[in-house]
C-alpha cells in the first residue's frame, strides 16, 4: 500500500502530536507499506525507524511568506517564544478565542502549498490511502483538495482535537456558525473519520451525521514500556519531586490549586525548601499567567528545567515521586466540552510506574476513568485541601512506585492503533491487496 500523510507535525520534535504520526509512519513501513509525508520544516535528524528508511519519504514544505521562521526550530509557532513574540502570540490567542477561532493560524499559509504539492504527487504516484491529522483545520483542508484530484483515493481524517467546537478557541458566535458549515463542507469527501475517544467521536457524529467512524486512541510506543523499566534513576532537586513534562496550554490548564496547597503548607510551617520541588520540563511560558507561581512563598519550590532529550525526560519521569497532569477546562462558558480531551502525555505517565497527581481533572472526565483503570494515581479537581493532604503525606514519607495495570493499557500501544486503522480501511474498501 502507498500512504500519503498530511501533518504539520512530524520528525525530530518530541511533542505528543509528533510522536503519534511518527509511530504510525514507522509501524506502517514495518508492515511493508510505502509512506510519503508532507509536513512543515524541521531541524535535526529524524528519529530511529524513520531515518534512512527506504520506505519513508518526507517533504518539508514551508508556508508562503513566513517560510520556516518558527521559534527555536520547532514546528509549532507558539512554542518557546519570548519577549515581543510572546506579547504578539498572546494577542493572537486573544483574537482567536474571542473572535476568529482556528482561522487565525500561521498554517493557513502552509496548507495551500501542501495541497498543490499533494496534487502534483498524485500525478506521479498511485496512493491507496490519504491520512490527514494535526491540526485538523489546515491538515484536512489540504487533504480535501488532494482528494478532489482522485475519487479512488481513500481519505482518513484523524482528529486529535476538534476543529469546530474546539474548547480552546471558541471564537464568536458568527464565526462558530461559519466554522461548522465550513468543516462539514471540507469533510464531505472523507471516507473515514477517526478520533481519540468516544466523547470526541460523539461530537463529530453530531456535526457530520451518518458516516464511517473509528475510535483511534492516543497511546504509547511499545518500546517505552521497557525504556521505563530499564531506565536508571537520576538525581532530582528535592526530597519529594513533582514533574510536569510538556506544554502548558494558556487559558485551558491551571496549576493554581497545586501552588495554593504549597503556600498553605509553607505558611503552616509544614514545608521547607528542599522538602519538595515542582519541575516543569518543556514549554512552561504559560506559567507567567499565574502570579501565584511567583509568590515568594511558592517560587522556591518551582523549578524551570526547559526542554531535554527524550530519553532524559523518560528517566526523569521514572525518577520522580509524582507526575503532574493538568486537566483542561473550556475557555468560554458553554462552548465546547473538555470531558473527552485526553492529552497524549497521559499515556507516558500511565506506563511510567510513577504516581500521577491530576489537578483540574473532575469525575466526569475520561482521564479520571483512565487513572482508575490503570491504577496509577488520583484526580483532585481543584480541591486544594486534598492536594495539601497528599503533599504533606508525601513529605512525611508516604511515597511509593505504582504498578500499572498493563492488561488495561495494552490496548493503547501505537502498534495496535496503527494496525487497527489499516484493518478498518481494508474492511471499508473491501480489498485484500491493501
Amino acid at each position: 500500500m502507498k500512504i500519503l500523510i498530511i501533518s504539520s507535525y512530524f520528525g525530530p520534535e518530541t511533542s505528543v502530536g509528533v510522536l503519534r504520526v511518527n509511530a504510525f509512519a514507522n509501524h506502517w513501513s514495518r508492515q511493508g507499506h510505502e509512506v510519503h509525508v508532507l509536513t512543515m520544516p524541521f531541524t535535526g535528524e529524524l528519529p530511529a525507524g524513520l531515518r534512512n528508511n527506504p520506505l519513508i519519504h518526507v517533504q518539508q514544505i514551508a508556508p508562503w511568506l513566513i517560510r520556516g521562521g518558527q521559534a527555536g526550530g520547532v514546528q509549532g509557532y507558539s512554542k518557546g517564544v519570548k519577549g515581543w513574540r510572546r506579547v504578539l502570540l498572546s494577542f493572537q490567542y486573544w483574537l482567536k478565542r474571542r473572535l476568529l477561532s482556528n482561522y487565525l493560524d500561521p498554517r493557513v499559509l502552509w496548507w495551500p502549498r501542501v495541497a498543490l504539492v499533494g496534487r502534483s504527487l498524485l500525478r506521479e504516484q498511485h496512493f491507496d490511502l490519504l491520512y490527514s491529522t494535526v491540526p485538523s483545520y489546515t491538515a484536512h483542508s489540504a487533504a480535501a483538495w488532494i482528494k478532489q484530484g482522485s475519487r479512488q483515493l481513500f481519505w482518513v481524517a484523524d482528529y486529535r482535537d476538534l476543529w469546530a467546537g474546539n474548547p480552546i478557541f471558541p471564537g464568536c458566535a458568527p464565526v462558530r456558525a461559519f466554522e461548522r458549515w465550513h468543516e462539514r463542507t471540507v469533510l464531505a469527501r472523507a471516507d473515514l473519520i477517526c478520533s481519540i475517544n468516544t466523547p470526541l467521536l460523539q461530537e463529530l457524529r453530531e456535526l457530520h451525521g451518518p458516516r464511517d467512524y473509528l475510535e483511534l486512541p492516543n497511546g504509547f510506543e511499545d518500546s517505552e514500556v521497557d525504556v521505563f523499566r530499564n531506565a536508571a534513576r537520576i538525581s532530582l532537586p528535592a526530597k519529594v519531586n513533582i514533574v510536569y513534562a510538556g506544554s502548558i496550554l494558556p487559558g485551558l490548564q491551571n496549576p493554581t490549586p497545586l501552588f495554593l496547597a504549597i503556600r498553605q503548607l509553607v505558611t503552616e510551617g509544614l514545608l521547607a525548601e528542599g522538602d519538595l520541588a515542582i519541575s516543569f520540563y518543556g514549554d512552561y511560558a504559560a506559567l507567567d499567567d499565574f502570579p501565584v507561581a511567583r509568590d515568594p512563598l511558592v517560587a522556591p519550590f518551582v523549578k524551570l528545567a526547559g526542554k531535554v532529550p527524550r530519553q532524559e525526560i523518560l528517566a526523569v519521569q521514572k525518577s520522580a515521586d509524582f507526575l503532574l497532569f493538568l486537566g483542561s477546562q473550556p475557555v468560554a462558558d458553554g462552548v465546547g466540552s473538555t470531558k473527552g480531551v485526553v492529552s497524549g502525555k497521559i499515556f507516558e505517565y500511565l506506563i511510567s510506574g510513577t504516581e500521577v497527581l491530576a489537578v483540574g481533572v473532575t469525575d466526569d472526565m475520561l482521564v479520571a476513568d483512565m487513572l482508575r483503570q490503570a491504577a496509577v494515581g488520583t484526580h483532585y479537581a481543584a480541591d486544594v485541601a486534598r492536594i495539601r493532604q497528599r503533599l504533606l503525606a508525601a513529605v512525611q514519607g508516604e511515597t511509593a512506585k505504582v504498578q500499572p495495570n498493563m492488561d488495561y493499557l495494552d490496548q493503547f500501544r501505537r502498534s495496535v492503533q496503527a494496525a487497527a486503522l489499516l484493518d478498518q480501511v481494508r474492511a471499508l474498501k473491501g480489498s485484500d491487496r491493501l
